[in-house]
């Protein structure tokens, strides 16, 4: 049996020798043996070996030729023969954009292969299964397939799968922002890849991704040009041409990106894809960024032109699928009717009457194919209307959530002490507050109020900088119930000393989340402060964030320390210290949140760190505030430049 199973291989090598240049003639050679040979496992093994060299070049002919497979070795009972013929016609399913077919597919093959106990045919198809996933950013789901299919690899000793499998679940890593397991997944893959001896291109390509995502430019255009020396202008080779001169854009080496970013487009060859488009738009932003703007001009028109191309590509696809159904129809009608009139003329030798029922039921199936034709219309008519609407829908959905956004923006800045009154409290002030979304969870807070005891009545101003969980809607809504908190914990339960506000603070916070069923360990980190307005003592506690304190004639910066704990759920939970001084006049204090110090920019993509912040203070504390509040912000607009803000920002200056 073993004998008779190298007949297939044989006479498909042979072909492979003597037929190489002429390959249609090698294709029908190839199927006239097939079809010459008896049903046995040694057409189906030839069949699937047929399949593989010729899947993508033939794409039609090889499904035809994978379903007379199916056939014949379900009907010889042939497991592995019948496996094999589903994993070929979910690779063929998948070329072709049908997801559905193609998991299913698989999912058979791996049954006949389980029923063949064969656990690599099992292991293999899994792994198929789980690039799919990963296809749809089904992340997590093709994450587990491909940890099953690589047990089974690991124990067979089966090193190109586990380079497969190490660079797929780096790719899915990669998608969910999860950076150290996707770096430590390409570099088990760059391991296994020097095992095997070989160059691939795809992981260094896959590497350089992950940089790009870390900001590490240098890194990435040196694995970029790895990947690219390989590739060259292939489709992958031209996104990693592209993603090459967008790092050099990112570095604002603007030269060097030119050239690759125009390489890119021009390696495309015309063809209208979102890769493509994305290039258009980095091509115009670059352009934009060298004082081009006539040129990104023209470039920005190119890219709605593909955009409205790809949307119009796909309506097109819809109405040819509806147009090749209609056609399919009216030719069985047709082939119908020519039968019919066959049948007409014969019958007409007999009688007058049969040719007159003939005629009536001609007539009948023409009604009928016009009524289907006009079906057929409408029903493209009404997926053209259906992409309009649905096209309508989404923009009004977008409209509406940025409406909502934009109406908590005006929900929070009511909660916001007005600016007007800040000033009016405390003159030589400033405040910079620059959200990193429309709402922001960072926010100031400023509380006027007299306490009556036995030695009389004491006015005090409480100020304070916060920064609550996340940013945009959410930490807005976490910000609502915090600077609440702070209210409550002053103006109800009438506290002074900012120890004690923010351990009631911290109580009415963690209280509110507890009436949820979710676990929610949201809250926030903060520097208050209380100022004695008669005798000028300040007192002063902070949660994470620290205070700083130039004295009048001085040069130094004295900080006082935060405890280490946020307002919110806390497992070493303690009660906050309360820190006081008296402040000689024209003492400046500074309160701030975390995000003007945690800004990325400059030439190295770095952050902007405290000590840089530190520097910048001491420069400028003995200037007007309105002047501090300016050279704080040109400076970290200088230094964020190109890139992403990254948090909120909120920085308060006061002198006394």
């Amino acid at each position: 049996m073993k004998q008779d199973r190298l007949i297939p291989a044989i006479l498909f090598t042979l072909f492979h020798l003597f037929s190489f240049s002429q390959t249609e003639n090698r294709l029908d050679s190839l199927l006239n043996v097939s079809s010459q040979m008896k049903d046995d496992t040694n057409k189906v093994i030839l069949q699937n070996n047929i399949f593989w060299d010729y899947k993508y070049s033939h794409p039609k002919q090889m499904e035809k030729l994978v379903k007379e497979t199916l056939k014949l070795s379900k009907k010889l009972n042939y497991n592995p023969g019948t496996a094999l013929a589903y994993k070929n016609l979910g690779i063929l399913m998948d070329e072709a954009g049908n997801i559905s077919k193609s998991v299913e597919s698989y999912q058979r093959a791996i049954r006949y292969y389980k029923k063949a106990h064969d656990e690599m045919g099992v292991a293999k198809s899994e792994a198929n299964i789980g690039m799919l996933y990963r296809d749809l950013k089904r992340n997590d789901e093709a994450i587990e397939k491909f940890r099953t299919s690589n047990k089974v690899f690991i124990q067979n000793n089966f090193l190109p799968g586990q380079l497969l499998i190490y660079q797929n679940m780096s790719i899915c890593y990669e998608f969910e922002d999860e950076l150290d397991s996707a770096t430590v997944y390409i570099k088990k893959a760059m391991q296994i890849m020097n095992q095997l001896g070989t160059v691939d291109p795809n992981v260094y390509g896959n590497y350089a991704n992950i940089f790009m995502k870390q900001k590490n430019y240098e890194k990435a255009i040196e694995y970029y040009e790895k990947a690219i020396a390989i590739m060259g202008s292939s489709s992958r080779g031209t996104t990693w041409t592209d993603n090459l001169g967008l790092a050099y854009y990112h570095q604002k080496q603007y030269s060097k990106a030119l050239p690759l970013i125009e390489a890119s487009i021009k390696n495309a060859n015309n063809i209208y894809n979102a890769n493509v488009m994305a290039t258009h738009m980095h091509l115009a932003n670059l352009h934009h960024a060298m004082g081009n703007d006539l040129a990104a001009f023209g470039i920005l028109k190119t890219y709605i032109d593909i955009k409205d191309s790809i949307f119009s590509l796909e309506n097109a696809h819809q109405l040819s699928e509806l147009s090749k159904k209609y056609e399919s129809e009216k030719n069985q009608i047709r082939i119908k009717n020519q039968e019919e009139q066959l049948k007409s003329e014969k019958i007409q030798k007999y009688s007058f009457a049969g040719s007159m029922i003939v005629f009536i039921g001609l007539g009948f199936l023409l009604f009928r194919s016009l009524k289907q034709k006009n079906k057929a219309n409408k029903i493209i008519l009404e997926q053209k209307k259906l992409v309009e609407e649905q096209k309508d829908a989404l923009e009004f959905k977008n409209r509406e959530i940025l409406d909502s956004i934009t109406y908590a923006k005006r929900l929070q800045d009511a909660i916001l002490p007005a600016v007007d009154y800040w000033h009016q409290t405390l003159p030589e002030s400033f405040i910079l507050y620059k959200p990193k979304d429309i709402v922001a969870g960072d926010f100031y807070w400023l509380e006027k109020h007299t306490v009556v005891n036995d030695t009389g009545a004491e006015e005090y101003l409480f100020f304070a900088a916060a920064d609550c969980t996340g940013h945009g809607v959410p930490g807005a809504m976490v910000s609502v119930i915090c600077c609440n908190a702070l209210n409550r914990s002053v103006l109800e339960f009438n506290l002074v000393e900012p120890g004690k506000i923010l351990d009631k603070t911290r109580e009415l916070v963690i209280s509110t989340f507890n009436k949820s069923v979710e676990n929610v360990k949201d809250g926030m980190d903060i520097s208050l402060g209380c100022l004695n307005v008669k005798t000028r003592e300040l007192l002063w506690s902070g949660a994470n964030n620290p205070l700083w304190i130039v004295p009048a004639g001085s040069d130094e910066i004295v900080e006082w320390k935060p405890d280490k704990q946020p307002i919110g759920t806390y497992a070493d939970e303690k009660p906050f210290n309360t820190h006081s001084m008296v402040l000689e006049p024209k003492t400046t204090i500074y309160l701030f949140t975390d995000g003007y110090a945690d800004q990325f920019g400059g030439q190295s993509g770095k952050k902007f760190k405290y000590k840089q912040f530190k520097d910048s203070i001491l420069a400028i504390h003995d200037r007007p505030m309105k002047d501090q509040k300016e050279y704080l912000e040109t400076t970290f607009e200088n230094w964020k430049g190109e890139l992403e803000q990254v948090d909120d920002v909120c920085v308060i200056g006061i002198r006394i």
